[in-house]
């Protein structure tokens, strides 16, 4: 001990540097007790920074430590052996010299994080340096503990900084995650904001990697976070005193954001990657004031009451803003967001509407205060939006929390119905209010249901009932601007029923629907009646319009069949109904033949309905099936349902919705069953069959009563259902009859060589002349004038010159063919004549009579132009001189009967020229209206002075 008081100051400093090196603490404890007035409390804490060893277990100096800072400078229990032979051979002026280059080894107190920390004592700024130290040069972590945890009383910041600081890296370096490489304290203890939390949090998304026994997303939460949050405001003032000031600029840079604001952005961000994590972490973690500081607080308060207040409010509502973020669609993730909202509403006692498995059973009724509606936009869903304290979506209220359960509830309800869509996009959707992004969704939600497995019919009632929630969110009212609350509340009640109507159509339901849209009671039927059959008929027209086929027994036009045919009883007066059943019996009559519309594309139903003039296709369909114009009674059924139907106009929002006129629709039947049996007759003779054109025309157009003027309803009805002419009759007006046209043109024809051939001879031998039965010429020419005659008969007055024309060539060749015909007999009597014996040359052959005529023995001759224009000249002066009408009445009756007797005489037969005479009548008056106009030159019909 005396050697020790010999020692100068430098010595001393030298010597206590050395036993530090050595780590004998006795002997520096002793020498420190010695010497105080040389060794001060600082620089004894400089000695044990810079020179004591870091390994050392801090146990062995701490009482050291204590009587240092108690300023007791014991020497202890333990009796050293002081060895000053180091130093005693040191010169003064040496001593001096290593002290200096002593001085300048010596490391500061603060450590360089700490040293503007001004305010704290010399002890703190030592034991958080060692602290750093240890960790640097060896790592070992868990001796800093040891070192501080004696001290923790001395100052308020020592505490802090242990919490927030070591503790915090502790528990992740050698509690949670001692598999994994920690950051160093130094390195840590610089964190701040985003990077502290990403650091510290940053194992939590790696589930994968973690044991089976690693930390639950709370126990990071309360252990590691909560520990350093602790520290915030230091570490805040502490970023504010260094970077205040930027040399190079000299302005002022502002500081991170806060570190609880980092932490909940961190949740909100973390759960659109990982809900579950986040959601066990709000679970299992009651946010700001749960904390495990490891009990070394001690009381210490880290948040006044008012902060905390504010933190849990910041808490709550990053929940609601966190479920927010979803963009995950999943059932699962649905029943993890009313989880967490059920978590939110006990913390925040709160009562929400429903539990989620209870929706089965009852959905719950819309209670919202809707200003909180009204506030709201959809920028306040963008992520840099949504943690905002004025987001009236996420502000931790009533009305958020139930109106967010709205949304998770409504997504979850979607998932169900296999259209699944995240709580963000269905608040957007609500948002929004689009009525037609809305309606798109209700489409495609019944258009999967529709085309996916089969469902029934209680599948499809619980279907609807969830779309009606959807739509108004169990309440009657309605909004400005929305007529219902949910979120397709943008739509009209009927838009919903009507796109579900449609889908039970599509999915065969029709028992179903007939049961909710038409027998339920009248004043909670959806949709009226009107609007049920409007939706039927336009669902069967889609089906039909998309058919690949006619044949009503397979594919589209089977659906469209049946779905009419199951309401047809139920709208049994719906004209609709009614010419939709024409449609398709025509559409599936038509599947039987072949049909090639332009450029090669085969018939579909679709044509039908597009069609102007839906007869049109018949002409199509008679020339490209051969021989199809003897299926004319098929052909008229096709026609008549055609015309029926109106097939272009069949869906017009203003077709009549009047009931079935019976006497409309045999007008119809009637006007087309004369067109198709035109068009079967002019395809008759396109094909070179003339004996069943002749057939048709007069078995099958007989003069109606309204064939040269056609009656006012006859016209109107005709114009109405646009039977526009076709082919030759193009130009003509479509209320006419245009059956004389098909007359006129059986009546032109002429028959090719082989079906009716000119060459011809008679039979001679054994006395007997078969010529005339041999000239099948005389047979057709006799057909032609027939028809010439029925075309009359059907022609409108100013189209009987046209006729006139024809019958008049037609009579030229009849007049050839019977003088050939007499000639040849002549020639045939003479020459047998001749033959016989005793005859002689000189006597007088008998003339022989004028053949007849017509399709049997007794038919009438041919009546000539002449023979109709006299009838025609007392039609004239009937019209022309009214006057005198009644008395020349006897005059004209005389002369007709003249006329009639010398064409009796001229054909030899009292029976045909009966017969003649009543259709020569006939034809007469059918054509003096228009010749008397016209023709009078060809009649020869002078004024009655001129006659008398």
């Amino acid at each position: 001990m005396e050697e020790l008081a010999k020692l100068s100051t430098h010595q001393c400093v030298l010597l206590a540097a050395q036993y530090a090196t050595e780590s004998n603490i006795a002997a520096l404890r002793a020498l420190t007790a010695l010497r105080k007035d040389d060794l001060e409390f600082g620089l004894i804490l400089r000695l044990l920074l810079t020179f004591l060893p870091e390994a050392v277990e801090p146990v062995r100096y701490i009482e050291y430590l204590h009587s240092l800072v108690t300023g007791s400078r014991e020497t202890g229990d333990e009796q050293p052996t002081l060895d000053a032979s180091t130093v005693n051979g040191l010169s003064a002026a040496q001593a001096r010299k290593r002290a200096r280059r002593l001085h300048v080894l010596l490391q500061p107190l603060p450590h360089p994080l700490y040293e503007r920390e001004t305010d704290l004592d010399p002890f703190t700024h030592f034991l958080m340096h060692r602290s750093h130290r240890v960790d640097t040069e060896t790592g070992l972590l868990e001796l800093v503990p040891q070192l501080v945890v004696p001290f923790l009383h001395h100052a308020d910041y020592l505490r802090t900084w242990f919490v927030s600081t070591v503790l915090p890296l502790l528990r992740l370096g050698y509690e949670y995650y001692p598999q994994q490489k920690a950051p160093t304290l130094e390195e840590f203890a610089q964190l701040q904001g985003k990077r502290a939390i990403e650091t510290q949090l940053a194992y939590l998304r790696r589930p994968h990697n973690a044991p089976d026994d690693a930390p639950s997303p709370a126990q990071i939460l309360r252990g590691v976070m909560g520990p350093w949050l602790c520290g915030t405001e230091d570490r805040k003032r502490r970023a504010s005193d260094v970077e205040a000031r930027r040399p190079s600029t000299g302005q002022l840079s502002s500081p991170e954001s806060d570190d609880w604001e980092c932490l909940f952005q961190w949740l909100v961000h973390m759960a659109k990657a990982d809900l579950g994590l986040v959601s066990r972490a709000y679970m299992e973690w009651d946010g700001p004031d749960d904390l495990d500081l490891g009990g070394y607080d001690e009381g210490q308060v880290y948040v006044d009451e008012e902060r905390q207040g504010q933190l849990e409010r910041r808490y709550a509502q990053s929940a609601l803003a966190a479920l927010y973020t979803i963009d995950n669609s999943s059932a699962e993730t649905h029943r993890t967001a009313h989880s967490l909202l059920t978590r939110l509403g006990n913390l925040l006692s709160i009562d929400l509407l429903t539990d989620l498995p209870d929706y089965a059973v009852s959905l719950p009724e819309d209670s919202l205060n809707r200003r909180i509606l009204d506030e709201a936009s959809t920028s306040m869903l963008q992520e840099e939006s949504i943690l905002r304290p004025s987001n009236p979506l996420t502000q931790p209220s009533d009305e958020a929390l139930h109106l967010l359960e709205l949304f998770t509830l409504s997504a979850h309800l979607l998932s169900t119905l296999q259209h699944p869509l995240s709580v963000k996009d269905v608040a957007k959707l609500h948002i929004r209010n689009d009525s037609a992004e809305q309606m798109s969704h209700v489409q495609k939600i019944l258009h999967t249901l529709s085309s996916g497995a089969k469902q029934d019919g209680e599948q499809w009632a619980e279907t609807r009932r969830k779309l009606v929630w959807l739509w108004n969110w169990g309440t009657k009212s309605s909004d400005a601007g929305r007529h219902g609350h949910g979120i397709f509340g943008s739509l009209e009640h009927k838009a919903v029923e009507v796109e579900f109507l449609k889908a039970l159509l599509e999915s065969g339901l029709y028992t179903l629907a007939v049961q909710i849209y038409i027998n339920g009671s009248p004043n909670t039927l959806p949709l009226s009646a009107s609007e049920v059959e409007n939706v039927v008929l336009k669902a069967a027209m889609h089906h039909y319009d998309n058919a690949s086929n006619g044949n009503r027994t397979r594919g589209g036009m089977k659906r469209a069949s049946d779905m009419v045919a199951a309401f047809q009883s139920l709208f049994s007066s719906s004209a609709r109904f009614y010419r939709s059943q024409a449609l398709f019996s025509a559409t599936h009559a038509l599947s039987f033949y072949s049909l090639i519309l332009q450029h090669g594309v085969p018939f579909q139903p679709v044509n039908i309905r597009v069609s102007e003039d839906p007869l049109a296709l018949l002409r199509k369909l008679l020339s490209q099936n051969h021989g199809s114009y003897t299926h004319l009674d098929d052909l008229i059924s096709i026609g008549q349902n055609l015309i029926v139907a109106m097939p272009s106009t069949l869906m017009d929002e203003t077709a009549e919705t009047s009931g079935i006129d019976l006497a409309v629709v045999e007008r119809k039947k009637a006007v087309a069953e004369r067109r198709v049996i035109c068009m079967a007759i002019e395809a008759a003779l396109e094909e070179d069959d003339f004996e069943t054109a002749y057939s048709y025309v007069v078995n099958r157009l007989p003069p109606t009563t309204s064939s040269t003027s056609a009656s006012p309803a006859a016209s109107t009805s005709s114009q109405r259902f646009s039977f526009g002419s076709t082919g030759s009759d193009a130009n003509e007006s479509e209320t006419e009859d245009v059956a004389w046209r098909a007359a006129l043109q059986a009546g032109r024809y002429r028959s090719s060589p082989m079906s009716a051939s000119g060459n011809w001879s008679g039979t001679w031998g054994s006395g007997n002349w078969s010529g005339a039965a041999a000239r099948p010429d005389l047979r057709r020419l006799e057909q032609r004038m027939e028809l010439l005659s029925q075309a009359l008969l059907l022609a409108p007055p100013r189209h009987l010159e046209e006729v006139l024309d024809v019958w008049q060539q037609c009579e030229k060749e009849m007049t050839k063919v019977l003088a050939e015909e007499a000639d040849a007999e002549e020639r045939f009597n003479d020459m047998a004549d001749r033959r016989l014996p005793g005859a002689f040359a000189t006597e007088t052959v008998a003339i022989q009579p004028r053949r007849e005529v017509g399709r049997g023995a007794a038919a009438e001759a041919p009546m000539g132009l002449f023979d109709v224009a006299r009838g025609a000249a007392a039609a004239l002066s009937k019209s022309a001189f009214p006057l005198r009408a009644n008395s020349s009445a006897s005059r004209t009756a005389g002369l007709e009967r003249s006329v009639d007797s010398d064409m009796l005489s001229d054909a030899g037969s009292a029976g045909g020229g009966e017969d003649r005479v009543r259709k020569r009548d006939m034809v007469a008056n059918a054509v003096t209206g228009g010749l008397a106009s016209g023709l009078g030159w060809v009649l020869g019909a002078t004024p009655a002075q001129g006659r008398e």
